[in-house]
């Protein structure tokens, strides 16, 4: 990409994993271009990487992301920041709504930014040297507690918003945030193993697994079950569903049809 702050790779033996790595040396400090282009590629991954079936989003060295860049910040204006904010949170929502699974790898300390770009994937891995904090208190801005409940309890969540302090992935992990803590070096091969598991299913049946989560998450108990069950009896009769019984009768490996579908836009026109 244009100024190579956000790359993406094919995982060598992983068929169908996509890494995507942000790469902004020292601390990975988000760009506004880099919000961009996070967005942009999250968007349009279906056609961009049409072999892709999950998303591995990682950092390049030891920090994850330490937030908005600090330089870009300190000559906003309200215009400015109108605007940056406008394409952050449309890069958030990307993530969040992409067609694809997206699985984190947490590579060191997530400041601000970086704790929303964690809690959009759908799994979370950490290194034992991760943290995370809300530091926008301490630099007169807001913005990210919402996003940090997916993560976390409300009431720890605050106490990171109103303080600034920084909770360990441990402690996040206590709360199931973070599904598991590793070691530095083991933490990618984790990270590939469980996309790799992903990418070896039904291409639509996790894609539809994965809209009916999004859309169900913030409806009441009876209104999202429904939903539950129309996208079963949907799933129910694509062609994957037949192969899958034939696959478990005849105890082979199932061959699917490699097909997505798409039941309603998620991505929003080019801005």
């Amino acid at each position: 990409m244009s100024e190579n702050n956000i790359r993406t790779e094919w995982a060598p033996g992983h068929e169908g994993v996509l890494v995507v790595t942000i790469d902004n040396a020292p601390a990975n400090a988000m760009k506004l271009s880099m919000f961009r282009e996070l967005r942009n590629l999250f968007e349009g991954i279906r056609d961009t990487h049409v072999a892709a079936r999950c998303v591995i989003l990682t950092a390049e060295g030891k920090i994850f992301c330490a937030g908005a860049d600090t330089r870009e910040l300190a000559a906003r204006t309200t215009e400015m920041q109108v605007a940056r904010s406008e394409v952050s949170r449309s890069c958030f929502e990307a993530i969040r709504r992409c067609s694809l699974p997206v699985v984190g790898a947490v590579n060191g300390p997530a400041v601000g930014a970086g704790v929303v770009l964690a809690a959009c994937c759908d799994i979370v891995l950490a290194s034992e040297n991760a943290h995370f904090s809300l530091t926008e208190v301490l630099i007169g801005a807001l913005g990210g507690t919402l996003h940090t409940t997916r993560l976390v309890p409300n009431k720890l969540m605050r106490y990171m918003a109103l303080t600034g302090q920084r909770v360990d992935a441990h402690t996040v992990a206590r709360y199931g945030g973070i599904l598991e803590v590793l070691s530095r070096e083991t933490l990618m091969d984790r990270a590939l193993e469980i996309a790799g598991q992903i990418a070896s299913l039904s291409p639509y049946g996790v894609q539809l697994m994965k809209e009916s989560i999004n859309l169900t998450e913030e409806l009441p108990l009876t209104e999202g079950y429904r939903i539950e069950q129309l996208y079963t009896t949907l799933a129910s009769n694509l062609p994957d569903a037949k192969e899958a019984a034939a696959s478990m009768s005849e105890k082979r490996k199932p061959q699917w049809s490699g097909q997505t579908i798409s039941l309603h836009r998620t991505n929003e026109p080019e801005r």
